[in-house]
Formats: structure tokens, sequence, C-alpha cells
């Protein structure tokens, strides 16, 4: 007897025991239940799939993936005799998530437009709060730069970050923690990203060094949101899990 085919979900990202942007992918897929491997096979240089790492830019050149990827994350979804969608970017993967997995989609176009709004707006904080890590040169290691990092991230968490935040608040305020961010009957990507989003947040900046700067700020509603995403029993087990990975502790990855 042949066997049935069956879909196969897999995150292609580097090598490491740290969270990074992968982490977002992992939290609709872990709280839909969905068995995904992850992989770090072949994204390097001129025969590698991804074209950031490419030798050179005749490299770039080369056909070399299912379908042309920049950078990772990228995702691989392989349905059950269907086409495999293979992409990168962790916007265009979440909306994909959301539109396939059951029980994750907006369900107006209204609503489309504000998760799309709110999911964009969080990416928009956290690659900001990356930036201030990375201050000298953003491709180069923190490490490369702590000085000038420290004075660039503690400017960044007293100003910018409180005003990311405060204007989270007004969403959450709008539609309660308890129900969707974007204010439909369903969890959505933007659900997802701003959960991650304030966890990195908290994670790295509620320090001494910060003034423990997530704590003090006022923000009700949006750490009620926080907690009740925290709660969902597939989320919870997995934040628990090794497969969470963890915090990098500079850079909220």
């Amino acid at each position: 007897l042949r066997m049935a085919a069956q879909e196969e979900w897999t995150i292609f990202y580097h090598a490491s025991t740290v969270k990074g942007r992968l982490a977002f992918i992992k939290l609709i897929l872990e709280d839909a239940g969905v068995p995904y491997t992850t992989s770090s096979d072949n994204l390097y240089g001129g025969t590698g799939l991804c074209d950031a790492f490419a030798g050179s830019p005749e490299d770039v050149k080369k056909d070399k993936a299912p379908y042309p990827v920049f950078f990772p994350p990228m995702l691989s979804h392989k349905p059950a005799g269907g086409e495999e969608v293979y992409i990168n970017q962790v916007f265009a993967i979440m909306q994909y998530l959301g539109d396939t997995l059951p029980g994750y989609a907006p369900a107006t176009a209204a609503e489309r437009a504000r998760m799309s709004h709110i999911a964009a707006n969080a990416l928009d904080m956290i690659a900001e709060g990356r930036n201030s890590f990375h201050p000298v040169e953003n491709s180069a290691s923190y490490s490369t730069q702590v000085e000038e990092a420290k004075v660039a991230s503690t400017k960044w968490a007293s100003d910018r970050m409180l005003k990311w935040l405060f204007f989270f608040e007004k969403i959450a305020q709008r539609v309660g923690a308890s129900k969707p961010i974007a204010g439909g009957p369903n969890r959505t990507m933007a659900d997802f990203v701003l959960f991650h989003v304030l966890a990195a947040t908290e994670a790295q900046f509620n320090t001494d060094m910060y003034g423990m700067a997530w704590d003090k700020c006022e923000v009700p509603a949006l750490k009620a949101f926080k907690e009740e995403m925290g709660e969902r029993p597939r989320l919870k087990a997995f934040l628990a899990s090794d497969r969470a990975g963890t915090w990098s502790g500079d850079s909220m990855m």
C-alpha cells in the first residue's frame, strides 16, 4: 500500500539556540499544534539558498532555491499533493500561516487591515530596538560596539520605546485583553507578532541598567494582553520548553 502524502512545514534559519526572528513563526505553529522542523542547511555561499549571503552579486544570478529568497527566516510548506510555498520575510510568512492554518484568519477586510497595521508596526518596533544595539554598524556584532550600544539603547528605552508601548496600549484598550488584538473573532498573526515583541521588550529592558522600564511603564491593557496570550495552553507549554530558545540579551532577539 502506498502511504498518503503528508504535508511538511520547515523553517530555515541560522543554527543557534537564540530565539531570533524564527520565534514569531514558531509561536503560531505551536499554538496551532502543527508539527514542523527547523533547518540551517545550505544557507550561505555561492551555492547557498539565501541571496543575501551569496559570495558575490554574480552568484545571486544563479536560481538555486525553490523560489528566490533573500534572507532567513524562510518557510517551506509542502501541502499534501499541492504546490510548495517557499518564502522569506516574517510578515509574509505570518500572513501566509494565518491564512492557511484553520482559525487564524481575519473575518473581514477591515479586520485584515488592522491586523496588518498592528503587525507591521510591531515589527518596526523590534527592528528599531535591535538597531539601538548596533548603532555604529548595523551588520556588525554587538560585541564590536558595546559602549556605543549602551548609550543608544538606554536612550531608546527611555523615549522611543515608551512611545511605541503607549501607541499599542491605545489599541489594546479598544479591544480588551481577552479579545483578539485586531478586533475580530479569531487570534490572528497580529496577536502573535505583538506578543513576541512585548516579550522581547520585557526580557531586554526590564533590568536595572534600563531602570526596570517594562515594570514602570503604565500600559495595563497591553500587559494584560501579553499575560493572556502567554497563558494559551500550547504557547505556555512551548515557552517553557527548550524548543523556544533563549534570549540573546543584546538585541531583543
